[in-house]
């Protein structure tokens, strides 16, 4: 009995030491969370945003925002930083050849905007992770609050 125990805890470590130091081959970096929110204005900074289409919007989330909206009364809004290199530096560029999807100058990761896919899924790789997602809110009438 006293050899079952002793084996049965040689097993265990030996498990308990494996899931501590074998992790999936991930490369990319954890995206950061930082706290975004911010009152658009339909008038101002949303005025040519219609209905399939998007606006970019500076000085929110790691990267700046990008605005979809889906319907007259429903948007989207998710962060310009790619998820594969989550930061300030790599800020998604609208694609000159192909309209609706952004890309990472850094390490050339491609996500849709408008297209057959839902907008901020990934396009081509390296990335595997769509695009950061924050809580968008319409009050029906003339503002956009986006929050995490």
């Amino acid at each position: 009995m006293k050899r079952i125990f002793s084996n049965l805890r040689f097993f265990l470590i030996s498990i308990l030491i494996l899931v501590t130091f074998v992790r999936c081959n991930d490369d990319e970096i954890p995206f950061p969370n930082v706290s975004v929110y911010v009152i658009l204005s339909l008038d101002t900074q949303l005025s040519n945003v219609l209905p399939g289409y998007y606006a970019e919007i500076d000085g929110y989330g790691v990267g700046g925002l990008i605005i979809y909206r889906e319907t007259d009364n429903s948007f989207l809004a998710f962060d310009r930083a790619c998820t594969y290199e989550a930061s300030r530096d790599c800020v998604l560029q609208e694609d000159n050849e192909f309209i609706g999807i952004f890309e990472c100058p850094c390490c050339g990761s491609g996500f849709w905007m408008v297209g057959e896919d839902l907008p901020g899924t990934v396009q081509q790789g390296p990335a595997n992770y769509p695009l950061k997602r924050y809580n968008c809110y319409f009050d029906g009438a003339n503002t956009v609050t986006v929050t995490n």
